[in-house]
Order: C-alpha cells, then structure tokens, then sequence
C-alpha cells in the first residue's frame, strides 16, 4: 500500500494549484478560452445560414407552384377554341382565306 499511497501524493502534488502554477496555465485557458469562443460563432452563424436556406427554398418552391400555375392559365387561355370565343365576343371575325406568307430573300 506504501506504493500506492506514494503515486497518490505524487499525483496531488502535481494536480495542487499555486499562483506560479495558475500564472503558467494563463496562457493556454486564454488559448481554450479564445477557441470555445470562435466555435459558439461558428456554430451561431451556420444556424442563422441554415434558417436562410430554409427561408429561400420555401419561397422558391412558392414561386414556382405560383409559375407553374400561371403557366397552365396561359396554355389555357391560347387554345384555339378560347381565342376564337374571345374574338366573337370582340366581334371579330376569323378570315376565310389564309394569310400569304412573305418570303424576304437576302442579297
């Protein structure tokens, strides 16, 4: 048990903090200190860049259900049927005779 009791007190003497022991540790807890405050910042801003990317993917996806919603109303409104429906009401009238094609030759 000698033995032990031995490692023991060895070890608390090394483990006893004393002012000259605190003043060498100063400069590595200041390291500790600065590198725990650098990973709270980093760790901070990658939260607030995934809040954003949230954000912007929501108002992406709403943006094209609203493109894609507009894009059906278009189609619906070009269809043939539609348009002549809407030129009657205009009282306009479809022609008889197809338009001629102009063909302009280059020199």
């Amino acid at each position: 048990m000698s033995k032990f009791k031995k490692a023991i007190g060895a070890l608390s003497d090394r483990l006893r903090l004393t002012d000259e022991g605190l003043i060498r540790m100063l400069p590595f807890a200041a390291w500790l200190s600065a590198l725990a405050l650098v990973s709270i910042y980093i760790s901070h801003s990658t939260d607030r860049k995934v809040h954003e990317i949230d954000e912007l993917s929501k108002m992406r996806q709403t943006l094209e259900a609203e493109h894609t919603e507009t894009k059906e109303r278009l189609t619906k409104l070009s269809l043939e049927s539609r348009v002549l429906r809407r030129a009657q009401a205009l009282e306009l009238i479809n022609p008889d005779e197809r338009p001629e094609k102009i063909v302009v030759e280059s020199e």
